[in-house]
């Protein structure tokens, strides 16, 4: 009876020691010179981030957050990716959580446009969508954040190409390319591997979804004007338009690929 009880018990021991291996505890320190705004963390070989481990929390300068991550299904080798309040983006990589319970984000672990392992590609990029282009922005499909638009004060007029030279992460190759257009219409490639392709052709297919195009500031676009207009308030209110259009899309894209990204 003794033995039988002896093995009863080592048998709980075991397999509540299995059951607090399936979850790790990490602590996290921001060491950063700026607040943390969202933290992410994958498996090893996953492509996607999983859910913003802060949700409505801030970690801030100093400040220290413990999270246990599941890893029961997943790989006890982990990354990390932080954003800060600038948008810059943080990233740690091969974190083993049998070793390591501690993980301090420092400046040395920022991520440059182009990645740690940056290869430079010249690229180019085709208009045929039937209208110009005024904006144009590449950004890596890990990040929720389309940086700066890379035609600065260049047009890429219809029917032409425009070729840049971009530095292109080796290690994460896919990227997201979003054009905006004159009428304040704007296009969409995602997931294109940018190692891979050299030529990206913008066409009207690209067009977004949720894009309301205002392509002939004519019939219900505006509200009518007499016929002695001037012209130059008319353009003005485009402009406007056209600014707040784009600042308003962005931010929602941004939303979305953040929720495509915690999924």
């Amino acid at each position: 009876m003794k033995k039988y009880l002896i093995r009863f018990l080592l048998g709980i021991c075991f397999i509540g020691l299995i059951s607090a291996q399936e979850s790790r505890s990490i602590t996290i320190t921001n060491n950063l010179s700026d607040s943390i705004y969202y933290l992410y963390f994958s498996s090893k070989g996953e492509q996607g981030w999983g859910n913003d481990r802060l949700g409505d929390d801030i970690l801030e300068i100093d400040q220290t957050i413990t999270i246990d991550l599941d890893t029961e299904n997943s790989s006890t080798v982990i990354n990390l990716m932080a954003e800060d309040e600038m948008e810059k983006t943080y990233r740690i990589d091969n974190i083993n959580l049998l070793e390591a319970d501690t993980i301090v984000i420092t400046d040395e672990d920022f991520i440059p446009f182009g990645g740690r392992n940056p290869l430079v590609r010249s690229l180019s990029f085709f208009n045929e969508t039937g209208e110009d282009l005024y904006y144009l922005y590449v950004s890596s499909n890990s990040s929720m954040y389309w940086g700066d638009d890379i035609l600065g004060e260049e047009v890429l007029y219809n029917n032409e190409s425009y070729t840049v030279e971009l530095p292109i992460d080796a290690d994460y190759p896919q990227h997201d390319l979003m054009a905006e257009g004159e009428s304040g219409s704007s296009y969409e490639i995602l997931n294109e591997n940018l190692i891979e392709q050299d030529n990206i052709y913008f066409t009207e297919e690209n067009l977004s979804e949720s894009a309301d195009d205002y392509d002939d500031y004519n019939d219900d676009d505006y509200d009518s004007y007499e016929d002695d207009y001037h012209e130059a308030y008319l353009e003005g209110y485009r402009e406007g338009y056209r600014e707040a259009w784009k600042e308003a899309y962005r931010l929602g894209f941004q939303d979305a690929r953040k929720g495509s990204l915690e999924n």
